[in-house]
């Protein structure tokens, strides 16, 4: 129940990060606009209604954009404080132990990613991004290219959240089972990714404890 609530309670947060203008289109109800059309000031005055609700319509896909960023922005940090500060804790356990967060915040990445490629310039990110693998070219050029599309940057960072989130569970999981300390190891994966994978194995090996087989267990070794 605990992993519901919490999930409940940072989904709502996310209304924090609509901005105003999403809102924009009903700031006037039908009943009011019928009343308006009786005179030329009304019909005009409607006009400018109708114009401003097409813009804030074009704007909402923007406004989808940027909130789900916020949201797999900041939602993941409450999170890591769990699994860093109090890795035994009961709540922690309830909370992270389920997968529902991790896929809570990837349904927000999907509808980024979603509401991203109908945008104009889609194409040419996709195009670009064959660039990246061409071995004749530049991959650090082809980013570079990437990167200056902000819906690129709307995808590529709750991805890497998401991704860095995903691994720092298994981490925190393989710690509490074979009794192992992992805030170093999960401090880092937060802020840089896989060097922190690297500090939770090396710990592993300094505590005789082995490396990590994340999954790879003797259920599944080849024979």
């Amino acid at each position: 129940m605990a992993p519901i609530l919490l999930l409940a309670f940072l989904l709502g947060t996310a209304n924090a990060f609509v901005s105003p203008g999403a809102r924009a289109g009903y700031l006037v109800s039908p009943h009011h606009s019928r009343e308006l059309v009786t005179s030329s000031d009304g019909r005009r005055l409607c006009r400018s209604i109708e114009i401003s609700s097409s813009v804030a319509r074009r704007l909402t896909a923007q406004d989808v954009i940027e909130s789900g960023v916020s949201f797999d922005t900041f939602a993941p940090q409450f999170l890591w404080l769990l699994m860093i500060a109090a890795p035994s804790s009961t709540l922690t356990k309830r909370v992270m132990g389920p997968l529902q967060p991790i896929l809570a915040l990837a349904c927000v990445h999907f509808a980024i990613v979603v509401t991203a490629a109908a945008q104009e310039g889609a194409l040419s990110q996709v195009l670009i991004f064959t660039e990246v693998f061409d071995p004749s070219l530049s991959q650090l050029a082809g980013m570079q290219k990437l990167f200056a599309y902000p819906n690129f940057v709307a995808e590529e960072w709750p991805h890497v959240l998401i991704w860095d989130l995903f691994v720092g569970r298994a981490i925190w999981l393989d710690g509490l089972e074979r009794g192992i300390n992992t805030r170093l190891a999960l401090a880092f994966c937060n802020f840089i990714g896989p060097p922190g994978l690297l500090i939770h194995a090396a710990t592993c090996v300094i505590t005789k404890k082995g490396l990590p087989s994340m999954g790879f267990g003797d259920n599944v070794r080849a024979d």
